[in-house]
């Protein structure tokens, strides 16, 4: 309706100023106030005719002129007042539009020159300006896609027709593909353009002038390229349309971002626009980025349930209503038949079954509770011991001590990193998840290089961590402990970031063994310690930016120390996790919420099964 009404407006500003058109639409004259034409330019008489003739066209062609019509609300009280040298100008930059006017993009692929208005619009008879942006790479001088947002001085956002556009709760943004023109009425407009992690924000204020013609060039700079040190990022939990996801990988510069085209919500599957079940499931973007299509969240199942994502599946699961069960193993044993990988979170209801059972691949420690407004606090397994935890600052600390308590019973685990995009107020990528690759990007091997636990997960600080040399993922095999050590250990951590670092830990064995704090600001920290191998254990890195309005750090997967035959199993940690079994059983033997006995029965030999592992391991130290 409003593109009638806006197409209705040019039209008949264009009527009432051309004298050429007023004998042939003498109601449109009889309706409306009339135009003074003495001293009207010949000028601007041929360029209003040619203005006309080619917003008929365009609209016939199809095009998107939305924009002309914005830009011209300003004719009419120009013409009112005689200044047709203002006029005229405004019909140089009308003609330019509606020159550079093609046939309307998809919103998933282009970009228009309409503006998207905040509901509150301002006058209909307000000059109109234009601002054109280009958005450049400072290092290659090439035009990059980026994530943009732009507001006026009442904190309104501003949208191009035809972006890519995000709109949730405290998160309004849009995509550029490597430039953007809109329309605006006069005023001040704060412009931040992102580009993922690695790039440095630029931050513009913005007067646009009536009748006037803005334009400016963002140069983004890079404070670090991971890629040229061979690490590459992903966001391992992504609702985004899968359509979207080659532009947003590219915005975010983000290497790999799997697609959960099927999400199953406590026994209901989502509403999701799916990829045909023939589809390629893996799509090249370019050299450095892929996705893939078929991916899947499991949720919410039932009482005692948590959330896996079924990930690098190369084919639609294909599940019903009727095939729908409370236990997560079904489905992680379907992805793993496939090839594929599962993650979990530590902090959910099921997590420490799906771990002794060994169907999980990897562990999202920086999850989607962290986005950059601030920290969602309750979810999962709270202990209460550590009033802590249930704070934004404590909330990492929670997920990192049960993290350390599944480590030291011996489950290998690597670290990934996952925002829920698309359902959560965050930008796709602001948590990832970095790899080391030896030999260049590549889907799969990206995927076995964190199976392999070669990862450290971030949502601000890169990490590096070496052990006499080794990276994470690694083992250091060394002989039994005898009267004297079998070696040292000489470990080395980096934290590098574009915010002011607080500190960098080096833990071992869940025990923070070495601390740097920074006593102002810095952006930059190393840390290292040596210590004689006695025992089987690991060690990992962790670093924390000073809190803002949220919370950013970085953890890495460990590197793994085995001392002869010892087993490196902390008796007390598999106790711990025995006795959250041990409630998860005694709630599902009562719980009121299962569908059926038969589903209850299930979570109850799934958990029950899980005892087991922790018992063995409890009595084995």
């Amino acid at each position: 309706m409003r593109r009638n009404l806006l197409l209705r407006r040019v039209v008949l500003v264009l009527i009432l100023i051309s004298p050429f058109v007023f004998s042939r639409n003498l109601s449109a004259q009889a309706a409306q106030p009339q135009v003074p034409t003495s001293g009207m330019p010949q000028s601007l008489q041929e360029k209003m005719q040619q203005l006309q003739g080619l917003v008929a066209k365009r609209q016939q062609e199809g095009a998107d002129i939305l924009s002309i019509g914005e830009l011209m609300q300003g004719l009419g009280p120009l013409m009112q007042q005689q200044k047709f040298g203002e006029a005229e100008a405004l019909v140089d930059r009308a003609l330019i539009l509606a020159g550079e006017s093609s046939p309307s993009a998809n919103p998933t692929t282009g970009q228009s020159s309409m503006s998207r208005r905040p509901q509150d619009p301002h006058p209909q008879n307000q000059i109109w300006g234009r601002l054109h942006i280009t958005i450049i790479d400072k290092d290659t001088g090439r035009a990059v896609h980026a994530r943009c947002y732009l507001t006026d001085s009442s904190d309104q956002p501003w949208t191009p027709s035809g972006a890519i556009t995000y709109v949730k709760p405290l998160e309004r943004h849009f995509i550029a593909n490597g430039e953007f023109g809109i329309a605006l009425p006069e005023g001040t407009y704060t412009l931040r353009v992102e580009r993922g992690t690695e790039y440095r924000p630029e931050i513009r204020r913005i007067e646009i002038r009536p009748v006037d013609f803005h334009d400016e060039k963002i140069e983004l700079a890079r404070w670090i390229n991971m890629n040229a040190r061979g690490w590459y990022s992903g966001d391992l939990h992504n609702h985004r349309d899968w359509q979207e996801v080659p532009t947003l990988l590219l915005a975010e510069d983000l290497n790999l971002a799997p697609t959960l085209t099927t999400w199953v919500f406590g026994y209901r599957v989502m509403p999701i626009i799916r990829p045909a079940a023939t589809a390629p499931p893996i799509r090249q973007v370019d050299a450095t980025h892929a996705y893939s299509v078929f991916d899947t969240e499991i949720e919410g199942l039932g009482p005692a349930s948590g959330s896996v994502d079924l990930l690098d599946l190369h084919s639609p699961l294909g599940l019903r209503k009727d095939q729908l069960g409370p236990v997560s193993t079904v489905y992680t044993e379907l992805a793993h038949r496939q090839g594929g990988y599962a993650q979990a979170w530590n902090t959910w209801w099921d997590s420490a079954a799906l771990f002794a059972l060994g169907q999980v691949d990897f562990v999202d420690i920086v999850y989607n509770s962290f986005n950059p407004h601030g920290v969602e606090l309750g979810w999962g397994i709270n202990p209460i011991e550590h009033p802590e935890y249930a704070t934004p600052v404590g909330a990492p600390l929670w997920a990192m001590d049960l993290y350390y308590k599944f480590l030291n019973c011996g489950f290998k685990l690597p670290v990934s990193a996952g925002t829920a995009s698309g359902v959560k107020y965050v930008p796709l990528g602001y948590d990832r998840v970095y790899v080391k690759l030896s030999g260049g990007f590549d889907y799969q091997a990206w995927f076995r290089g964190l199976k392999a636990g070669r990862s450290f997960a971030t949502n601000g600080p890169m990490l590096f961590l070496t052990v006499n040399g080794h990276e994470p993922g690694d083992s250091i095999v060394l002989p039994a402990a005898t009267e004297r050590s079998p070696g040292r250990l000489k470990v080395h951590a980096e934290a590098i970031s574009i915010g002011d670092l607080d500190r960098l830990e080096i833990v071992w064995k869940g025990h923070i063994v070495k601390t740097v704090e920074a006593t102002d600001k810095k952006q930059n920290l190393s840390a290292d310690i040596e210590m004689d191998a006695q025992s089987t254990g690991w060690f990992a890195a962790r670093a924390f930016e000073k809190p803002t309005e949220t919370v950013r750090f970085a953890h890495t997967s460990p590197v793994y120390v085995q001392v002869g035959h010892d087993n490196g199993l902390v008796a007390d940690d598999a106790k711990y996790l025995y006795a959250l079994i041990e409630q998860q059983i005694k709630y599902c033997e009562t719980a009121p919420h299962f569908r059926n006995e038969a589903d209850r029965q299930a979570m109850l030999a799934f958990f029950r099964k899980a005892e087991a592992v922790y018992t063995r391991l409890a009595g084995s130290h």
